[in-house]
């Protein structure tokens, strides 16, 4: 009998010790002024492979691996990756630093009331909020419509192309596709939780098993000289430099929404150290494993790139089928749509609750309707068919215009990115000055240098993205990117200057408290927990030279 008392005594602890972390969440998010109202169903494994998850690997980089193929040929392939990737990792790994500082569901622009000047925060936050939104919002659209069109690329190939897909066949399958995300995220949130729990080793398994089919089975491999340096301009720019960074699409669309994870910290255990770490981790695995398969589809793609651009809307179909025949292509073609579809689907669930924080701040028209959570599933679900809605009209966009359709793609890396640089600069620049602490997991002192690259490296991207892809410009190729962002900014600018600035006042506290300045500034209250709290400090992980 002592024996399994004394076998009960280590499962007794962590219950406790886990408890213990339970409330030390709870505490950090009533400091930042909210009350916990979503159940913690996300572990660190869950939280890794929904980061995972949302750049999609083989999926995303097979439905846009023909924007630098076709900005530089092979060598923007490769080359974009790269130094994309490292640019992308400094934005990734800033936003996870602030992560530990303020981890809830608000994510980025919750940051901003804190790092900027009081007097600031309304306008800054409403920038911020409604610049991610734009990204997120046109993140999920073109994720599910990349992969309708990959979906009605494959149908074509397996009936030889004697079936061409219209465009409003395209449109309406990625309606939906829409609505499939709206059914799955409507299900209680550990259904969702428990699926990307695993899904993470479907994802690197698959992407693994993609790049030694491709090494397998190709017929005849590029030269090292064609796969590493050779430069292909397909967009009519006379400069083959200019037309090189167009290629940054690919990487930058991939690698993006940094932050998702961060929204889905109400919901995570122990979120202001395991959030951060799953967000860095899993971004850095993405650049690593993609830049290998990068290299791999273009090393076994074959040099007739015209041919494969001009195969059909996803060249990466030809190129499949080019090298591992109309079945291999089939099977890896379909698993990247599993892969993508399943992006779309926790890419609702993050858009959703950012809505629902934005909602809870007051920052919505109607505020109260979508400030809700469906009791029997402690879903936004309001929300979450909200954002089915804006999906399924922008994809209408589609029926006018293919070239002002991919410009959403654009629009989601642009807006998305200024979203978080904004507040990364602001961090970077007065977290010292405005007296806030350390979260559990930082950079040390690589932290400002590492931001300030983020925010330079955002720059030169935002201007490379708003110029025409292609020459000479007319109305059907112009990039239309501007023209989403600019709507945004004169309807969301316009709303502030003429009504909102009159009651929107930053994020606002649900709890009776105020809120502090951190998870971290009140020790006091860690004390209150007794003499067996566990401190999330106690963990810190700090990088040091």
């Amino acid at each position: 009998m002592g024996g399994i008392l004394k076998n009960l005594n280590p499962i007794k602890s962590k219950a406790i010790k886990d408890d213990q972390i339970l409330q030390k969440d709870e505490m950090n998010l009533a400091q930042l002024g909210y009350k916990q109202e979503f159940s913690r169903s996300y572990d660190f494994m869950s939280s890794y492979s929904f980061a995972l998850s949302i750049s999609g690997l083989m999926g995303t980089i097979s439905i846009t691996y023909l924007y630098p193929l076709w900005a530089g040929g092979p060598a923007a392939a490769i080359w974009c990756w790269f130094a994309g990737a490292i640019g992308c990792l400094t934005i990734a790994w800033s936003v996870a630093e602030i992560t530990s500082c303020f981890p809830t569901s608000g994510g980025m622009y919750y940051v901003v009331t804190h790092v900027v000047p009081k007097k600031y925060v309304p306008v800054v936050c409403w920038i911020d909020a409604w610049l991610y939104f734009t990204g997120a919002l046109t993140g999920t659209c073109s994720t599910d419509f990349g992969a309708a069109t990959l979906l009605m690329n494959i149908i074509e190939m397996r009936s030889d192309y004697t079936f061409k897909a219209s465009r409003g066949q395209t449109t309406a399958v990625a309606i939906l596709i829409y609505i499939s995300h709206g059914l799955i995220n409507s299900l209680p949130g550990h259904v969702l939780s428990n699926i990307t729990k695993y899904y993470c080793v479907v994802n690197i398994c698959a992407t693994i098993a993609l790049i030694v089919t491709l090494l397998a089975k190709c017929p005849e491999f590029n030269s090292a000289s064609f796969t590493f340096t050779k430069v292909i301009n397909s967009t009519g720019w006379k400069d083959d430099g200019w037309a090189f960074l167009f290629g940054f699409l690919q990487v930058s669309w991939v690698m993006t929404c940094y932050d998702a994870t961060s929204r889905m910290s109400e919901e995570a255990y122990n979120a202001a150290y395991l959030t951060p770490i799953a967000i860095g981790s899993a971004l850095t695995t993405t650049a690593i494993l993609g830049w290998v398969l990068v290299i791999v589809i273009t090393l076994t793609m074959g040099s007739d790139i015209e041919g494969i651009l001009s195969a059909g809307d996803q060249p990466i179909v030809a190129i499949y089928h080019i090298v591992m025949g109309k079945t291999g292509a089939t099977a890896f073609l379909s698993l990247a749509f599993v892969v993508i579809w399943f992006c779309g689907a926790v890419a609702t669930c993050y858009t959703a609750r950012s809505l629902w924080a934005f909602s809870r701040d007051r920052g919505l028209p109607y505020y109260k309707f979508w400030y809700h959570l469906t009791p029997s599933t402690q879903q936004p679900t309001r929300c979450i068919w909200l954002i089915v809605l804006i999906n399924a009209l922008l994809s209408l966009i589609n029926l006018g215009s293919t070239i002002a359709m991919n410009a959403v793609f654009s629009a989601t890396a642009i807006a998305t990115d200024w979203s978080y640089v904004i507040v990364i600069a602001a961090f970077a620049l007065n977290r010292e000055k405005m007296g806030v602490p350390r979260g559990p997991f930082n950079m040390g002192r690589f932290s400002k240098p590492i931001m300030l690259y983020s925010c330079v490296w955002t720059v030169f991207l935002s201007i490379v993205f708003v110029f025409p892809n292609y020459m000479p410009v007319d109305k059907e190729n112009m990039n239309y990117t501007v023209v989403i962002l600019g709507a945004v900014f004169i309807l969301a600018g316009g709303w502030y200057v003429i009504d909102a600035r009159k009651w929107y006042t930053g994020p606002v506290a649900t709890t009776e408290d105020e809120p502090a300045v951190s998870v971290d500034q009140s020790n006091e209250s860690t004390e209150k927990m007794g003499s067996e709290s566990i401190s999330v400090n106690e963990e810190a992980v700090h990088f040091k030279s």
